[in-house]
């Protein structure tokens, strides 16, 4: 509901369960630490629902906004504001099923502009006694009510006063209540393992209280929800015992993933390391030629333009209110098939800041142009509006600046250098992942850049989805714009890219020994433009021509392509609640995979292209095959090539509990039955169930049957293992 108030979002500093006096405690806290953001108090019953804000400035609380919806007996749905909003709040928050949610770092301003009436009228002290009192007497009100024959009852028998007191409580005694109308002794030993259930509860409540919420938001919220019921106390268990697997392997995923972005920025700075080796040999050798030498950057130690910047570093000086200067524009990008789409959107929104995409978000494997885009966008809008101001910068550095900004206590500074400006760019996304200071900031200022009129372009190597321990608020901003990917280029892209780049180092390669580097060098523009630098470095040190045989004897030791890794189906480890695409000529190796498994235990299933009397004879397989085919068999079991009917065969498979090891071969032919993207979203699915159970899933495909643009997607999907 605060999406459909459209609340700013804040960062989440504490979270609690409500309940009497929590509220109360909580406001008496924040009084005496002087905070400023806002109290939100959530509440969600099978029939109704509601969520409440208490804004906070310097402890006091000055607004309050409160949003109702009711759906039986008829649909109903009320916003309330000011005083009666805070009462409503109040109200809410001495229930324990509601959550209580701290926010910070949110603009009073907004709330301010949006909900003029929902300022509260009396003065803070007064207001906070005010409704204390009208609580108590609400609740005193009700306990003078004249007793009904049954509460009557309840005071002379122990048994269903018990009862009556666990209602009280918040939790749900129905059944307990009935079995009290018909077996007053059953009820009184129902009562007891009641009180013992309750117990549980409330420890495993504290336990999810102890959980920290970043990813897991709607799992605890789902689990709270079944806190209340004493009765269902098995099924808790159940429930938690499989969310704390969900939980162990969601935590592994994301360390994998935090280790994999952590390598890749230690690769970057090595590579940008490379990269300044190179302009210090050819510095080196141009002072040698030139007697003094031409002049370089302090920090890079790359050569100066013209006006004596640096067109590599200048891009990070925006933030400072110099004018930027870069030396990558739309005019010297070369577009092919795989990045189309890409280019197109970053050159609307530099030819319309803020009209056409707003944010734009870049996404691709290192090396596809991302950059490239950010530095074009970058120098037409400078171009275009020169007193706009512009800002690109890393994400990294934007962390190492927010840091110093905020030891020095220069943070208006820090944010003065970014809000006003007509453009802001971020490079290098991920490197944001787990940094929820900086996130937490980006998120601020994203909002007053785009509420001043301000374009904002991010670029990252993957989907905000798919970064670890992302602010949910900053990745849903994100995803509200227009998200454009750069897919893996072609071969004569790649051979162009590379031409382009010779040519701007003012160097003449042989085309052979071009082709000899994007053959060697199949995938990422930035490896093979530092062997281009290493080629051109070596050549000029030691004074000799550039042909293919040179560039043979220098590259090829170092080219990591051809010697890519591959793996034999002994050496391939394949884990429980994973899903792989094991890339292989022929599908002998995955049946080995397979068979292993089956051997230690799963249960198999292999959905094949291949007849499956052939794949026993040939290849051994165990466990149940079904025949990928239109065709009927009166000898054997098929499936035909529908998502749904392999959908379904496999979920008969995988029964509650069951070890199943998976193997599907055969998807060009579901492919060229239904579309690429059908079967993308079928093994999304699958990869779904199978990283919640303790099975494992694989797909064989041979590389040449897919586009590169395909495989590549895959690769991103599932975890590659490929065999030799």
């Amino acid at each position: 509901m605060s999406t459909e108030l459209r609340i700013p979002e804040g960062i989440i500093v504490r979270t609690a369960r409500g309940g009497p006096d929590v509220l109360g405690g909580i406001l008496d806290n924040l009084k005496q630490y002087s905070f400023s953001g806002y109290i939100k108090v959530a509440l969600k019953k099978e029939s109704l629902s509601s969520t409440g804000f208490i804004v906070m400035e310097a402890g006091d609380p000055t607004m309050s906004i409160y949003q109702f919806e009711k759906k039986e007996p008829r649909e109903m749905k009320r916003i309330y504001a000011g005083d009666k909003a805070l009462r409503f709040v109040w109200e809410d928050a001495q229930d324990k099923l509601s959550l209580i949610e701290l926010h910070s770092r949110v603009p009073k301003e907004e709330f301010d502009r949006r909900f003029p009436d929902a300022k509260l009228q009396e003065p803070a002290e007064f207001r906070s006694k005010a409704i204390k009192q009208q609580i108590v007497r609400k609740v005193a009100a009700k306990q003078e009510e004249t007793p009904s024959e049954e509460e009557e009852t309840a005071e002379e028998d122990p048994v269903l006063k018990e009862i009556h007191k666990m209602r009280q409580e918040g939790y749900v005694v129905d059944d307990l209540e009935k079995l009290y109308k018909t077996d007053r002794g059953a009820a009184e030993k129902g009562v007891e393992k009641y009180r013992w259930n309750i117990e549980e509860l409330v420890e495993i409540s504290r336990l999810l209280d102890d959980i920290p919420r970043d990813g897991f938001e709607d799992e605890i919220d789902r689990l709270r929800q079944k806190l209340n019921d004493p009765a269902k106390l098995e099924a808790v268990r159940a429930d938690i015992a499989k969310f704390k697997e969900t939980a162990r392997k969601r935590i592994e995923r994301t360390r994998m993933a935090e280790k994999k972005i952590e390598d890749e920025l230690r690769k970057k700075k090595a590579e940008d390391k490379s990269g300044d080796l190179y302009q210090l040999i050819m510095q080196y050798k141009e002072g040698q030629e030139g007697g003094e030498g031409a002049p370089a950057c302090e920090k890079c130690g790359g050569p100066l333009d013209a006006e004596g910047a640096c067109p590599k570093c200048s891009g990070a000086e925006g933030a400072k209110g110099e004018v930027p200067k870069y030396e990558l524009g739309f005019e010297n990008f070369i577009v092919g098939s795989g990045n189309k789409f890409a280019f197109a959107a970053a050159a609307a929104v530099a030819e319309s800041p803020d009209k056409a995409y707003n944010p734009l978000y870049l996404y691709g494997r290192s090396g596809l142009g991302k950059t490239h885009l950010l530095n074009a966008i970058a120098k037409r809008i400078a171009q275009n509006s020169p007193e706009g101001g512009v800002v690109l910068i890393s994400a990294e550095k934007f962390t190492e600046d927010l840091d110093r900004a905020l030891k020095a206590d220069r943070i208006h500074e820090f944010r003065d250098g970014f809000s006003k400006k007509e453009a802001f760019l971020i490079d290098d996304f991920q490197f944001l992942l787990g940094k929820e200071a900086a996130q937490g900031e980006l998120l601020y200022l994203l909002d007053e850049i785009k509420r001043g009129g301000g374009q904002i372009v991010i670029a990252s190597d993957r989907l905000p989805k798919e970064i670890p321990r992302l602010l949910e608020s900053l990745s849903a901003k994100i995803q509200g714009g227009l998200i454009a990917d750069l897919q893996p280029l072609d071969e004569q892209t790649r051979l162009d890219i590379l031409k382009s780049k010779a040519k701007g180092k003012g160097k003449e390669i042989p085309e052979d020994v071009l082709k000899f580097i994007t053959e060697k060098i199949p995938g990422n523009v930035r490896e093979m433009e530092s062997a281009l630098n290493r080629l051109i470095a070596f050549a000029t040190v030691m004074k000799v021509e550039i042909d293919l045989r040179l560039a043979d004897e220098v590259l090829t030791p170092t080219l990591n392509a051809p010697e890519e890794r591959r793996e034999t189906p002994q050496q391939a480890d394949v884990k429980p609640g994973h899903s792989y695409l094991i890339e292989e000529e022929r599908i002998a190796g995955s049946v080995l995979i397979y068979t292993k498994k089956v051997d230690e235990g799963y249960r198999g299933l292999e959905i094949s292209r291949l007849n499956p009397k052939q794949v026993r004879q040939e290849f051994g397989a165990k466990g149940e095959i079904l025949w990928l085919t239109d065709k009927d068999s009166k000898t054997e079991k098929t499936v035909p090539p529908s998502l749904e009917i392999v959908i379904h065969k496999v979920e008969e498979c995988m029964a509650p509990g069951d070890k199943v090891a998976l193997l599907i071969d055969g998807l060009q032919y579901l492919i060229s039955n239904t579309s690429f993207e059908s079967v993308l979203r079928f093994i999304r699915r699958l990869i779904d169930d199978f990283s919640e159970s303790s099975s494992i899933m694989m797909i064989s495909v041979s590389p040449g049957t897919l586009s590169t643009q395909e495989l590549s997607i895959l690769e991103r999907e599932l975890e590659t293992i490929k065999l030799g």
